[in-house]
């Protein structure tokens, strides 16, 4: 029987950036669970799916942990080697670790101690800013707001310019995570907040922030592999603010001793998976902004300058023995990611002078890949598709307002 690795998440340019760095180098089954608000009427196929090396695809809902580990066992339980799960987003992380106690058996998942909760119990932001600080990290000041049934009560000693995030990553509030100026502007926020939900929420103090990095690593609960940090050089623009759409791959930054602090961090946690670390650099000082206990899409970038982490886990889960991948990368270089870039474009937000010059100026994209081409044409032709019922609106709308 093959081995089969399962890739969970709602995030298809994650889920593509992973399944290539599997499938490039493993012999493996690769199988996509997409997670969707609800089922879709037309069965249209993501772009991931169209990848060479994606055997089946799947849907599951989004919020329902019963519904997706009965899928999961349904599916793939008794199979003979036990396959792997991987996510890619939070809230399907934090699906299986509301489910390992049915799920360890069949199959192998991200945890910590072998113990259902514990990943959440990470997911806890307050948590990760007492790890990280413990490991030699600044950390904003910050303080939590509790919901209940609409009401919460404002902490004394806030300072604005202030900042607010939910305080736990699943389920995250991203609607309302902006700065906000005064008193004013965050009571009417957090107004808003406890009118949809009663998830709490973390006010931190304000740092400007001069470029941000990605740390992204591996744990088997014998060793942390973290090879490289990734500068977030670049965002994307508009709906895609806050997404890298150009960044560099670099072993260390001088004097910072960056992957040293990550892997002490995730030495206390007793990680089993895959995880990559979001910091910021503000005067000069490296800020830790949030742990996130699964694949980022820029990890593909640190594949790409020559450590494959997440081959390199599946090997390790599975027991191959390893002989060719490295775990150091061989080249500080830079990367492209085409789809926000050209989606950029077509939402008025970059011209295409400038997509051109981030292609340039890269050493590699993150989407296009001549040895697995589909996924990126599918991307062009979906995009190409809203481009022009978008412009073919407006043109109405303006014959209209004529008339």
């Amino acid at each position: 029987m093959s081995q089969r690795v399962i890739i969970i998440g709602s995030n298809p340019m994650t889920r593509l950036s992973l399944i290539r760095s599997i499938g490039e180098v493993t012999d493996c089954d690769i199988t996509v669970i997409g997670m969707v608000h609800e089922m879709p009427k037309k069965k249209t196929m993501p772009m991931d799916a169209h990848s060479k090396y994606v055997d089946r695809y799947l849907r599951a809902l989004k919020y329902d942990a019963d519904g997706l580990c009965n899928l999961l066992l349904d599916q793939f339980a008794g199979e003979g080697v036990k396959p792997l799960v991987l996510s890619v987003d939070d809230d399907s992380a934090y699906l299986i670790d509301c489910s390992f106690n049915k799920l360890k058996d069949h199959f192998h998942c991200a945890h910590v101690a072998h113990t259902q909760g514990q990943l959440a119990r990470l997911m806890d932001k307050q948590v990760q800013k007492q790890l990280a600080e413990e490991s030699g990290f600044h950390v904003a000041k910050s303080w939590v707001v509790e919901h209940s049934d609409g009401h919460y009560v404002l902490p004394e000693g806030i300072t604005y310019p202030c900042y607010l995030k939910g305080l736990l990553s699943y389920h995250s509030m991203k609607a309302w995570q902006r700065r906000y100026d005064t008193s004013e502007a965050l009571v009417h926020a957090l107004d808003q907040v406890g009118r949809h939900c009663s998830e709490p929420m973390l006010v931190e103090e304000y740092i400007e922030v001069e470029s941000e990095l990605g740390v992204m690593g591996f744990a088997d609960g014998r060793e942390c592999v973290v090879p490289a940090i990734v500068e977030l050089q670049e965002s994307g623009r508009g709906a895609h603010h806050g997404v890298s759409v150009f960044g560099r791959v670099r072993k260390e930054l001088p004097k910072e001793h960056i992957t040293v602090k990550v892997t002490d961090m995730v030495n206390k946690i007793g990680l089993f998976g895959l995880f990559n670390v979001d910091l910021a650099v503000s005067h000069g000082n490296v800020f830790f902004v949030e742990l996130n206990l699964r694949f980022a899409a820029y990890g593909h970038a640190i594949t790409k300058a020559g450590v494959n982490l997440p081959a390199l886990f599946t090997r390790c889960v599975f027991s191959v023995p390893e002989t060719e991948l490295s775990t150091t990368i061989q080249r500080e270089c830079s990367y492209v990611n085409e789809y926000v870039a050209l989606d950029d474009f077509l939402r008025g937000n970059r011209t295409l002078k400038e997509c051109k010059a981030l292609k340039r100026k890269a050493d590699f994209g993150l989407m296009d890949d001549s040895i697995d081409d589909r996924p990126y044409k599918d991307i062009k032709r979906h995009l190409l598709c809203y481009f022009f019922k978008v412009r073919t609106k407006l043109f109405l709308d303006k014959l209209i307002n004529k008339v």
